[in-house]
This record gives C-alpha cells, sequence and structure tokens, in this order.
C-alpha cells in the first residue's frame, strides 16, 4: 500500500498530496469527512513545493493553494512569481475566495515573525510576497486579528 493511500485512509476523507523528495519539501491539502465539499480542479506541483485546488464548499467557491517555498531569497521570489503566473494562466486569480498557507520561509515582520537567528528583514522576498497579496487582493489574516502578538510555530 503507497504511503499516501494509507495516509488517506488513516484521515478517513479526502487528501491531496504533493510529495517532495523523502526527506525535503511535500504538500498537503486535507479535506473534513463531512465538509460540504466539491473539487472542479486541482493542479499539484510535482516537486512537492505546491498544490492548488478549487472546490465548491458549502456552495461557495474557493482556491486553496498550500505552498512550501524554497529558503534562498531568490528562489523564493521566483517560485511566488511562478505560482501567481499560475494562478493566473488558470484563471483562479478572478475567484473572490482565494486562501493561501504553507511555508512562506520569510517572516513578514522578524520582530514580531522571529524568534532568534538573524533579524533582519529580507526586503526583496517581503515586496515579493507583498506584491502577490495585492494582486491577488489578500491580507494576512493573522496578523490582522493579532496585531501584535508574537507567536511560533516553529523554534530553533
Amino acid at each position: 500500500m503507497s504511503t499516501q493511500l494509507k495516509w488517506k485512509n488513516e484521515w478517513g476523507a479526502e487528501l491531496i498530496c504533493s510529495h517532495g523528495s523523502s526527506n525535503s519539501r511535500g504538500v498537503a491539502i486535507l479535506i473534513k469527512k463531512g465538509l460540504d465539499c466539491v473539487i472542479h480542479s486541482q493542479i499539484v506541483d510535482t516537486s512537492g513545493r505546491y498544490i492548488v485546488v478549487k472546490a465548491a464548499i458549502k456552495d461557495k467557491m474557493y482556491v486553496l493553494v498550500n505552498i512550501y517555498a524554497p529558503n534562498k531569497d531568490e528562489d523564493i521570489t521566483e517560485f511566488l512569481k511562478n505560482v501567481l503566473t499560475k494562478l493566473q494562466t488558470e484563471n483562479l486569480d478572478s475567484e473572490e475566495n482565494i486562501v493561501i498557507g504553507g511555508d512562506f520561509n520569510c517572516p513578514l515582520n522578524p520582530t514580531l515573525d522571529k524568534k532568534g537567528g538573524i533579524m533582519t528583514a529580507r526586503k526583496s522576498v517581503i515586496n515579493c510576497i507583498n506584491d502577490v497579496q495585492s494582486q491577488l487582493d489578500l491580507v494576512d489574516i493573522w496578523r490582522v486579528k493579532n496585531p501584535q502578538t508574537k507567536s511560533f510555530t516553529w523554534s530553533q
């Protein structure tokens, strides 16, 4: 039995995966069992960097994107531009409800979003993320609702 099939059986509902190598990359989107969700299309990056799903959830259309950005600044900006281009090419950028999550490998505000390490803002990546947000009319909802909260999902 493949790992993905095993995970899907354990999850008990829809699971869309894009695997990286055995020790790097990989993203997934899991749809909760019983959720009124119809998947209309999906784009799965073969290198394990992103998944894009267009789905009707409770009769409202959503574009769900899970990303795992590269580590180097120039690679991140190229990657984000490619994801934006893919969304535009597939005409998904015109959807009203776009949700992008995952690991951007760059804190937008190192003072609030980072603990330890080099605290210098990575301007080229931050500008690129801001550009993607602007073009897709997105906001960082966590930061909007928690403007001064320090919270970390990972620390060294």
